[in-house]
């Protein structure tokens, strides 16, 4: 069964559960077409959830991992300038939600990173 949270763990001085279905409520929601042509939507930043979690003097890096066992490691920067997509055509993202992970630069846009269950700052 999938899970609809997203953890945020690891070199953190919190550990956070994400719950995109509730951002629709969130004013810092935002179209995706705003950031990607052609990508219908709405996303939101990751980068305020990471801070929230406050990492670690010494954390570097994020390791996204997906619920095949597939990792992504991104630097932390990466990851935080990194947006969220939690919606398409009004719905939650299904079946390879909650969310979809799409890089600033928008060099993932045709594959952004799905299937994610946990977010671990190393």
């Amino acid at each position: 069964m999938m899970n609809n949270v997203i953890l945020i763990m690891g070199k953190t001085n919190y550990q956070i559960n994400l719950d995109p279905s509730i951002w629709i409520f969130d004013e810092r929601r935002f179209s995706m077409e705003e950031r990607f042509a052609g990508v219908n939507g709405l996303g939101m930043e990751l980068g305020p959830f990471l801070e929230n979690a406050k990492p670690t003097e010494d954390a570097k890096a994020v390791v996204i991992h997906q619920r095949d066992g597939q990792t992504v490691k991104l630097s932390l920067d990466e990851a935080s300038s990194a947006v969220l997509q939690f919606a398409q055509d009004g719905k939650p993202i299904r079946p390879n939600g909650p969310a979809l992970l799409y890089l600033a630069d928008g060099s993932n846009q045709d594959s952004p990173i799905d299937c994610i269950e946990k977010l671990e700052l190393i």
